[in-house]
């Protein structure tokens, strides 16, 4: 089972991306543990990174999920990428990350994101050139602070706005991040590629 199928990316339409609870429930349901928000920032992490994600299959794919032949699970994890990577390539504010909603408590809400932020710095690490030495000082000063955010503490985060503001800025913080470093990273692609061709 291959997440892109036969279909060209560019040529079907967009999916909805799942909801925390959807994936949860696929991973209960496989009796994986697997966490929803490390497997989103793991798949947009690798993303980032993968040269061709239209073509290639995903690198993590194969250590996920073995749900061949539950046609049910196979569509949750295509629309999984295919959302992800649309909303990623258009640069879309529609791109968000895969978190509980905000009727769960702050401390778990806290941990997913952290867990996000790790799931996301282990997919780009299958960058054949480590981005921390990426020529661009933007890129690099996000991934130190994507992560600390992965390293965050939580247990004893009191629930009041001063902490949810915050949660809510380090979670915006995180989103336009990826798609920073998405879009600077197949720019710097779709650059080497043309000047290949005109060689």
């Amino acid at each position: 089972m291959s997440f892109l199928g036969k279909e060209n990316l560019n040529m079907s339409p967009s999916p909805s991306l799942p909801s925390y609870k959807k994936l949860a429930a696929l991973f209960k349901k496989i009796k994986s543990d697997l966490h929803p928000a490390q497997t989103h920032g793991l798949l947009c992490g690798y993303l980032c990174v993968a040269k061709d994600p239209e073509k290639t299959e995903p690198a993590f794919e194969k250590s996920l999920l073995d749900v061949e032949g539950n046609k049910q699970s196979e569509k949750i994890l295509a629309d999984l990428y295919k959302a992800s990577y649309h909303s990623l390539k258009q640069f879309s504010f529609e791109f968000s990350l895969i978190l509980p909603d905000d009727s769960a408590n702050l401390n778990t809400r806290v941990e997913a994101l952290g867990l996000w932020c790790q799931g996301f710095l282990i997919g780009i690490s299958q960058s054949p050139t480590p981005l921390q030495e990426h020529p661009n000082s933007e890129v690099k000063e996000v991934l130190s602070d994507l992560s600390e955010i992965a390293q965050v503490n939580f247990g004893d985060i009191p629930e009041n706005e001063e902490d949810e503001a915050a949660y809510l800025e380090l979670a915006e913080y995180t989103r336009l991040s990826a798609l920073m470093i998405f879009n600077t990273i197949h720019a710097e692609v779709e650059s080497e590629q043309k000047g290949s061709l005109l060689h």
